[in-house]
């Protein structure tokens, strides 16, 4: 199976619309793993920092705009946050490509609406554990290149059978920066694990790979929690409830919470 994996790497085309952590993250582990470099395409927002680590990364020759993208990609990752899908409407996406959303709490049925195509999600974990392949992800529908795809860049694949377990998921590649705060803040994790585990059975395994992913000194641990929230996001909404003397079971619960609002403001705005 892997092999066949390979084989489409190496002769299809990549596209990877925004090219931030994420983005870049994945674009770098594609070609660790098989695909060529000139099969990939990359775009990203404008921002000069994001410019700067492209070309770090030894990516600059591989950034095109998204029409470029959408033309010429067999399959295409969408990686920027859900209030940009907005500057996505306009491309004319491929009926024959792999569409891949990337983007934490928009539904398939947002994403139809917005780009008229019909698309798959993935929640994958932060860029530091996919770089230290330790990563997870969860597809949704299940999609065998996909999975392969994913698992020959080292991560660890969850298949949803429905698409509300992907509030829950997000919320668990969110625990390495819950935990950090509700240990700092001497709460209790176990019991709320258990309990969100009852309607969501991933979780109490996920709960497992997220201690076994956290930093080790203290200012590595700011740093994750820096560099894993976004604003407005479930991360924040997680740790701000905890900043706020929360439990960790009510904090888990605002962040599977906040990825439904995000759901929903998709579903009447897009």
């Amino acid at each position: 199976m892997i092999d066949s994996v390979l084989d489409f790497l190496a002769d299809g085309t990549v596209g990877i619309i925004g090219c931030g952590h994420l983005g870049r993250t994945l674009a770098e582990a594609l070609i660790d793993h098989g695909l060529q470099k000139e099969k990939l395409k990359i775009s990203y927002g404008g921002s000069s920092s994001t410019l700067e680590r492209i070309k770090a990364a030894g990516l600059l020759e591989n950034v095109s705009d998204n029409m470029e993208i959408c033309e010429k990609s067999n399959i295409i990752f969408i990686a920027v946050r859900p209030e940009s899908i907005e500057g996505l409407k306009k491309l004319s996406f491929p009926k024959s490509a792999i569409v891949v959303s990337c983007m934490a709490g928009v539904s398939k049925a947002s994403l139809l609406k917005a780009l008229g195509i019909d698309t798959f999600r993935i929640m994958p974990s932060g860029p530091d554990t996919i770089e230290d392949r330790k990563g997870i992800v969860a597809v949704y529908p299940p999609n065998d290149i996909l999975i392969n795809i994913l698992s020959c860049i080292g991560l660890e694949v969850y298949e949803l059978s429905d698409e509300d377990s992907m509030h829950a998921f997000t919320t668990g590649v969110c625990l390495p920066a819950a935990l950090i705060v509700a240990e700092r803040n001497g709460l209790d994790t176990d019991q709320a694990v258990s309990i969100i585990g009852r309607d969501y059975t991933d979780f109490i395994e996920i709960y497992t790979w997220a201690r076994g992913v956290l930093p080790d000194n203290s200012s590595e641990q700011e740093e994750y929690i820096r560099r894993t929230s976004t604003k407005g996001g479930i991360t924040e909404a997680i740790t701000d409830s905890l900043n706020s003397g929360d439990s960790f079971l009510s904090a888990l619960r605002r962040g599977i919470a906040r990825s439904k609002e995000i759901s929903a403001w998709g579903e009447s705005h897009l």
